[in-house]
């Protein structure tokens, strides 16, 4: 069976840059991430995160 890094990572002790803050955001984006085994959900977070500022600065 292969070692699922991201899984480590976040059952893990140890959080880089804004992991420390964004807890919720970790264990969510880690468990897609692992279960579709990808590695960066950047280009999701950015559309999403688009698409709330879009719809709040729209009116």
């Amino acid at each position: 069976m292969e070692n699922n890094v991201i899984q480590d990572y976040i059952s893990g002790d140890t959080r880089v840059g804004l992991d420390k803050l964004l807890r919720l955001q970790l264990k969510v984006e880690g468990s897609i991430a692992s279960k579709f085994g990808i590695t960066s959900l950047a280009p999701l977070g950015f559309l999403v995160g688009f698409a709330v500022a879009y719809f709040i600065f729209s009116t």
